[in-house]
């Protein structure tokens, strides 16, 4: 596992090229040649993942203000923008059409049981 996969994407670039020995445009560029992203992109891409992965298992699932300070969003609009970008849907939206089945129509927002129809355009 890389320092970044192990930090959540939270690691700065800057920090990463210091551990590797590199100058900060050395790293982002051979990065972006291995892996087809700048070490931002895949740090965002990264972030998501586990944000996806923590609201699938939790049962009941995190609420999303909880959620987005757990995986080092600024706030919890940051998180359901990103999650609309990166996933094509709103979280809940998300969650009722992927997640776990005792996790779907729950609304994450606000911690109760049914369907969350102001999240899910």
């Amino acid at each position: 596992m890389t320092t970044e996969t192990s930090s959540g994407g939270a690691l700065p670039v800057a920090e990463l090229a210091r551990e590797t020995g590199w100058s900060a445009r050395h790293l982002q560029e051979r990065f972006r040649r291995e892996t087809g992203l700048t070490p931002k992109a895949a740090a965002r891409v990264i972030r998501f993942d586990r944000t996806r992965r923590l609201l699938a298992a939790g049962s009941p699932p995190p609420r999303l203000v909880e959620l987005a300070v757990r995986c080092g969003y600024f706030d919890q609009a940051h998180l359901a923008r990103e999650f609309r970008t990166l996933a094509g849907a709103a979280p809940s939206a998300w969650l009722a059409m992927e997640g776990p089945e005792e996790a779907r129509f729950r609304n994450v927002q606000g911690g109760t049981v049914g369907a969350a129809t102001e999240w899910e355009a």
